[in-house]
C-alpha cells in the first residue's frame, strides 16, 4: 500500500478522509491546556518557539506544530471530516522527519504545482478558494499557511517515492524507524487550547399542523382532513386556478 495516500490526497482518489499530508499516522499521547495566539511558524525554534519534540536531536518547534494543528482543522472542516487531535498532528510531523531525512535531497516544488494541488483539493472538496480563505481566517491563518504546507507535503510525497524507488516498504520501515529513532517529547509545550469556532448548526424548520377543513370533491360529496390523517399522513399539493 502507498502511504502516500494522505488524508486531502486520498479524497482525490477515495473520497474518504482529507486532510492535508497526514501520513503514516501512529497515534501518541498529550493532552492542551493554556491559551495561545495563531502561530507564526519559524525555521529554527527559540526560546520564543520551543521545540515540543526532538527526533534525534532534530527540533520541530511549537509554532510549527501549532500551525499544521490549525491547518487541520480547517481543512477537516472544508473536507467535512472529523479534525485529527493535536497529538495525531504531531506524530504526522514526527514521521515526515524520518521520511525527509532517509530520502535524497528533493527539489522543492514550484508554484504552479503548488496551485494545481490547492486547485484539486479545491473541486474535491467543492468549494471555493474564497472558502478556502475564510475558513483558514476563522482560525488566524492565511492562504500562505496552506501554501507552504501543501508545498511540504509534495517535498515528502517525493521523499516517499523515492525510497519506493529502493524497494522500501514504507509502512515496515517506518515502524522500524519510529524504534530505533530517538523521540523526545515535550509535553509540556503542548499545553495549548486552541480555540476552533463551533460549528454552524442548520435551524430545524418549523413544523405547522394545516388546520382542519371539509372541501367538495369534483365528483360529489366531499373529504376531511381530520379523517384522511386517521388513516395515515396526508399529503397537501395546491395548484394555481388558470383563468
Amino acid at each position: 500500500m502507498r502511504i502516500s495516500t494522505t488524508r486531502w490526497i486520498s479524497v482525490l482518489a477515495t473520497g474518504g478522509v482529507a486532510l492535508l499530508m497526514l501520513i503514516l499516522v501512529i497515534g501518541i499521547l498529550g493532552q492542551g491546556a493554556s491559551r495561545m495566539a495563531p502561530p507564526v511558524p519559524s525555521a529554527t525554534p527559540s526560546p520564543a518557539d520551543p521545540p515540543v519534540a526532538l527526533v534525534d536531536g532534530q527540533p520541530i518547534g511549537r509554532n510549527f506544530w501549532a500551525e499544521a494543528v490549525l491547518l487541520d482543522w480547517a481543512m477537516s472542516r472544508l473536507a467535512g471530516v472529523p479534525a485529527p487531535s493535536p497529538e495525531e498532528t504531531l506524530d504526522r510531523l514526527i514521521n515526515e522527519v524520518l521520511v525527509l531525512r532517509a530520502a535524497p535531497p528533493q527539489p522543492a516544488p514550484i508554484r504552479d504545482e503548488v496551485e494545481a494541488q490547492i486547485e484539486a483539493l479545491e473541486q474535491a472538496w467543492g468549494v471555493s478558494d474564497e472558502q478556502v480563505v475564510t475558513t483558514l481566517g476563522q482560525v488566524g491563518l492565511g492562504r500562505d499557511s496552506l501554501e507552504r504546507a501543501v508545498a511540504r507535503f509534495l517535498v515528502v510525497q517525493r521523499a516517499q517515492t523515492a525510497l519506493e524507488a529502493q524497494g522500501v516498504s514504507i509502512p515496515e520501515w517506518l515502524t522500524r524507524e519510529r524504534s530505533r529513532a530517538r523521540v523526545v517529547i515535550y509535553r509540556e509545550q503542548m499545553r495549548v487550547s486552541f480555540q476552533f469556532p463551533a460549528p454552524a448548526v442548520t435551524p430545524t424548520p418549523e413544523v405547522v399542523q394545516a388546520p382542519d377543513f371539509t372541501l367538495e370533491r369534483a365528483g360529489g360529496g366531499a373529504l376531511t382532513l381530520s379523517d384522511l390523517m386517521r388513516q395515515g399522513p396526508v399529503v397537501l399539493v395546491f395548484f394555481q386556478r388558470c383563468g
